[in-house]
């Protein structure tokens, strides 16, 4: 008997230390880690899953709620408006953000998203990126607000015309990675003076971007293994090499070739665990928010589409990165504590020789073409004049002020414009704006324009091209316009996540609304969706 009775003590001891052992989240996260990746689809997370380490993408999925096919409505090419979207569970239709840039009819100017009117970027006067233009508060602005300004939040990344988006409208910093420098500038503050804190100063002067500049960047792993070389190894022309110099080129853009190496993750790894050490992010039940901007992006070799050995690269580095991070978290804030969510600022695209060579229906586009021959169509009808202003992003601004100098009816005008685009190859429609208010909402092409169109900043013409088709930019640059960024990977993981894999397509609005609950603050004041259902336990 008394054995027995010693046997059920030792289990009930274990049993109690064990229940004493498990780390108690917190009632509500008390950081949110937000990791945003450009250039990342889920399909290159499934193709690249077996060589990924245990600890970063995988430790995400395997231990968090993995959304396989999160979207944003199709429309711009400019990544500021994706992001927008994410901070404000809005679409652009709302949130403002159309695009990079915008024709403003009243004032006859081309404006700028970020940076206001164009002529003084184009006259080289410096500026501050600004949300002046975001018509919608942010998952940061609402816990600003609901704080009374003592959560903290930041934005660390390589862009400062898209860190401003997750930021908001009131962040304590923004830092960028300045290409040219090779330190971390302060873009935007609080502090009016746009101070530097200390510890920031010093972690400049260790000049670790010269450091990775005197380095060679080759494969992490067997580069035969590497998805190219398996299924594409005949893109690889003359057997290319995966060896590049990172050496410090000389004026303007000093440090690209090491900062869109792995190296440029490596260094916003290294700067956010500063940050979160030296700031103590997530060490008061006030919650704060640290944001992380990366990238697979690289200027290095002859790239070939989403599956390139130099874009599986990156991956496999970054997945390094994020496995150091969430070690960090877990030591300082403790990942019972924290949110971390990660997902795609943009999809890759898939390269045109690709879709040419496996007979996708493709074909290339020139919006300025268009636009040019647009004006010629109307000169022909309506006389000599510039009777097209501009085009931008798949948007064709009309000459408002000389349609109504020649007292040409304006709905008219621009239904003969549109009818002519429509008639031209790689255009799938081409509609007025105003008809887009009455469309019917079960096409998704034309419910995708609607849900991009903003009064006063969107053109007289959304054209939405075919689906598999390029634009190319003035630059000669080719992007993918795709009917909807699809496909794109959403990860929950940490403070009370059940683990999950589901497969139903989301919209990316609702993104924020599900942070806004974990966190207990209100959604931002434009926010169109409900928070997804299941994540927690």
């Amino acid at each position: 008997m008394i054995k027995r009775y010693a046997v059920t003590f030792i289990i009930l001891l274990f049993s109690l230390n064990s229940v004493l052992s498990q780390k108690v989240p917190s009632q509500r996260p008390k950081l949110l880690l937000f990791i945003l990746v450009d250039q990342l689809n889920t399909e290159q997370i499934v193709a690249f899953r077996d060589q990924f380490s245990d600890n970063g993408f995988n430790r995400l999925i395997n231990g968090g709620s993995f959304f396989r096919n999160t979207s944003h409505a199709g429309g711009s090419s400019y990544m500021g408006t994706n992001l927008a979207t994410i901070a404000t569970g809005a679409h652009p239709s709302t949130h403002g953000i159309i695009s990079d840039w915008w024709f403003d009819q009243i004032r006859s100017k081309e404006v700028h998203a970020a940076y206001g009117d164009i002529v003084n970027i184009k006259e080289g006067i410096k500026q501050y990126p600004s949300t002046q233009s975001l018509m919608s508060s942010t998952i940061t602005d609402e816990l600003k607000w609901m704080t009374n300004g003592k959560a903290r939040v930041a934005s660390i990344g390589l862009n400062q015309d898209h860190l401003i988006w997750s930021a908001g409208h009131n962040p304590d910093y923004i830092y960028e990675l300045n290409n040219s420098s090779g330190d971390f500038d302060l873009v935007q503050s609080t502090d009016s003076a746009l101070t530097a804190p200390t510890w920031v100063k010093k972690f400049n002067r260790k000049d670790l971007l010269s450091t990775y500049s005197n380095r060679e960047w080759g494969p992490v792993k067997d580069l035969n293994q590497y998805y190219q070389m398996r299924f594409f190894s005949d893109e690889r022309s003359n057997n290319h090499a995966f060896i590049y110099s990172l050496a410090k080129q000389e004026g303007d853009g000093a440090y690209i070739p090491v900062i869109h190496s792995p190296y440029g993750n490596k260094i916003i790894r290294d700067f956010a665990m500063s940050q979160i050490i030296n700031e103590e992010y997530g060490q008061d039940n006030i919650p704060d928010i640290l944001t992380l901007h990366f990238t697979s992006r690289t200027v290095h070799g002859k790239q070939s589409g989403m599956f390139s050995a130099e874009t599986q690269d990156m991956l496999l580095r970054l997945d390094m990165e994020i496995a150091d991070i969430l070690k960090t978290v877990d030591d300082e804030v403790g990942l019972e504590n924290t949110l971390v969510a990660l997902t795609s600022i943009a999809a890759p695209q898939r390269n045109l020789a690709e879709s040419q060579k496996h007979k996708i229906p493709t074909g290339v586009f020139s919006g300025e073409k268009a636009a040019s021959l647009t004006n010629l169509f109307l000169m022909a009808k309506y006389g000599q004049g510039k009777w097209v202003m501009t085009y931008n992003d798949a948007q064709l601004y009309l000459n408002h002020k000389l349609i109504e100098e020649r007292k040409v009816d304006l709905k008219e005008i621009k239904q003969e414009a549109a009818d002519f685009l429509s008639d031209m190859q790689g255009i799938a429609y081409a509609v007025p704006v105003e008809e887009l208010n009455y469309s019917a909402s079960d096409i998704n092409s034309l419910k995708s324009l609607k849900l991009n169109y903003y009064p006063n900043r969107s053109g007289d013409i959304a054209i939405k091209i075919r689906p598999g088709w390029y634009e190319e930019l003035n630059d000669g640059k080719k992007i993918n316009r795709a009917w909807s960024a699809s496909h794109l990977p959403l990860i929950f993981f940490g403070w009370k996540v059940n683990p999950q894999n589901v497969y139903q397509a989301i919209s990316a609005t609702r993104i924020a609304p599900t942070i806004c609950s974990f966190l207990e603050i209100p959604f931002p004041n434009g926010c169109e969706s409900e928070p997804l259902p299941g994540l927690t336990y």
